[in-house]
């Protein structure tokens, strides 16, 4: 069976910097008003893949109300587009305000996992907190900080399910395997553990060839496109890995939002709340590359945005034939900083 550890504590989502949100407004702004001049009011048109960045994110804002950002939320079509997925291309243009300069990269993600228990009465949630400081200087040495939450019910449906079970802090699953061995899984969190590494690729980490400097990386769609190399799942995949995990400029996220934007297979889902609370727009595609070792059923993999900041929020992957969420990377912070914490607490 699989080998359920025991996982991290769960930290409150940081806000957005006061400076950072008024600055992607600000371009925003700017690039909507820029092409309401050009164009006026025309609908949106998404198919165009060679369109640049400002005319793209001004082009989905001919249907975005001026309180989108700075209020209320918006409806699916206000924000998304004809296609439901021009959210991407705001999200593009949002990023590029993103500071991309310092001597570290940090990180903090919420990564989970859920699954029955051995009677398939309730829904079991694992989960763990992963801070991870990785060096500008790739002769330098990368941080972690792993802290443990444990297991727990992952509903309140689920939690009363467990209760009318004697609420156990334990579980014995038996492998589907000849042999039928069997393994414990137990609820309490395992202890905080901090270490370094030198050994560490940033990861984009596309067809064998780990990147270590941000200035090999392309800043274009069709650059990324060409790095990734192989078919649309391929190309949809490491872009999702490079949005949630590279230490790269913000005009190579930018331009990893385009690709994703422009790339077949990727579909709308709309307005959705990601595992950790926090409302974001998201697209779907059929994807085996973030689902758990060993399950053998055909999956989704869901990206969870928030446009106005250029953040992303959360990486899901559900069983295609029941929508159950398996596994989740959630990104509660990621940042640019002059100095480690990790590092300097040592």
């Amino acid at each position: 069976m699989d080998d359920y550890q025991a996982v991290r504590d769960l930290l409150p989502a940081p806000p957005l910097s006061p400076e950072v949100e008024r600055a992607g407004r600000e371009r925003l702004n700017a690039a909507f008003a820029q092409q309401r001049v050009r164009h006026g009011r025309r609908a949106a048109r998404w198919s165009a893949v060679g369109v640049g960045l400002a005319a793209a994110a001004a082009a989905v804002a001919i249907a975005v109300a001026p309180s989108v950002f700075p209020g209320a939320p918006a409806t699916d079509h206000q924000v998304t587009g004809a296609d439901g997925k021009g959210f991407l291309l705001v999200a593009a243009a949002s990023v590029t305000a993103m500071p991309d300069a310092g001597a570290w990269w940090g990180s903090t993600e919420i990564n989970g996992r859920q699954f029955h228990d051995p009677s398939g009465q309730y829904v079991l949630r694992m989960s763990e907190s992963v801070e991870t400081w990785i060096p500008a200087d790739p002769e330098g040495r990368t941080w972690y900080r792993v802290m443990s939450q444990g297991i727990r019910p992952a509903t309140p449906q689920d939690e009363a399910a467990w209760r009318a079970d004697g609420s156990p802090t334990s579980w014995t699953y038996t492998t589907r395997s000849e042999a039928g061995h069997t393994g414990v899984v137990r609820s309490a969190p395992g202890e905080r553990r901090t270490w370094s590494t030198e050994d560490w690729d940033f990861r984009i980490l596309t067809a064998g060839r780990p990147l270590t400097k941000m200035s090999q990386v392309p800043d274009t769609p069709e650059g990324l496109k060409a790095l990734f190399g192989g078919d649309d799942r391929t190309v949809i995949d490491t872009a999702a890995r490079l949005l949630f995990f590279a230490p790269v400029t913000s005009r190579t996220r930018a331009a990893a939002y385009r690709l994703l934007a422009s790339t077949p297979g990727v579909q709308a889902a709309g307005q959705v709340t990601d595992v950790l609370g926090r409302i974001g727009q998201a697209v779907e595609y059929e994807s085996g590359e973030f689902a758990p070792p060993n399950y053998r059923g055909p999956t989704r993999t869901r990206l969870v945005i928030d446009p106005a900041s250029g953040r992303p929020l959360s990486i899901e992957v559900r069983s295609a034939a029941d929508g159950l969420l398996l596994t989740y990377t959630a990104i509660q912070d990621s940042r640019w900083a002059d100095a480690n914490p990790l590092k300097e607490n040592e």
